[in-house]
């Protein structure tokens, strides 16, 4: 398949994402940032604050009682709307029947990720990586929604669990970047640190 026919498979897939970017005056609060506290990042999400905290080298995402919290200590966030690309990898997986026997041709496997990043076009990679937040973080602080990043010490993309949604990438001014998901079976948050 050539560019265009990618381009034109991902386009079902290709998700809003919501960029945490600097409020300005006039913008609604939504978000409070700040990577010198405990408490990184605080968000309103699900009717409620929720806070991502660190503790000993460890993650949380809970509820936080925003009038506990000295926001003036804190960058206050607001969002702007995006559409990311699905990665090269997670488009294979979830691609049509087209897909399927091009994978098939390519003697990939739609669930293995060295086999399919083994035959991904650097068009469409460019592609991908020019829509995703991750890649053209000036000012952008987090992310909401959209498809998690493919990281190499996976076996398997979290995402591609059915059992968990993907809500946020946090930290994109400085490294760990820590994802945030909801597992819905357990309604636990999970928090995973990455690095580059």
């Amino acid at each position: 398949m050539n560019i265009e026919q990618l381009r034109e498979k991902a386009q079902p897939l290709i998700r809003k994402v919501l960029l945490f970017v600097s409020a300005q005056d006039s913008d609604e609060i939504l978000a409070y940032a700040s990577e010198n506290e405990s408490l990184r990042f605080v968000v309103k999400h699900a009717d409620q604050w929720m806070g991502l905290k660190e503790d000993h080298d460890e993650f949380s995402f809970s509820p936080v009682m925003i009038e506990t919290v000295d926001t003036s200590k804190y960058i206050p966030l607001t969002k702007r709307a995006t559409e990311v690309y699905p990665p090269f990898e997670t488009l294979m997986h979830y691609g049509d029947v087209k897909i399927q026997a091009w994978i098939t041709e390519n003697d990939g496997d739609k669930d293995d990720l060295s086999s399919l990043a083994a035959f991904a076009p650097d068009e469409y990679i460019d592609l991908w990586m020019d829509s995703h937040p991750m890649y053209s973080n000036d000012e952008i602080f987090a992310y909401e929604g959209g498809w998690a990043m493919i990281w190499p010490e996976d076996d398997e993309p979290m995402q591609w669990n059915e059992d968990l949604d993907f809500l946020f990438q946090i930290g994109l001014q400085d490294e760990p970047f820590i994802e945030v998901f909801y597992e819905k079976e357990n309604e636990i948050y999970i928090c995973m640190e990455r690095n580059t």
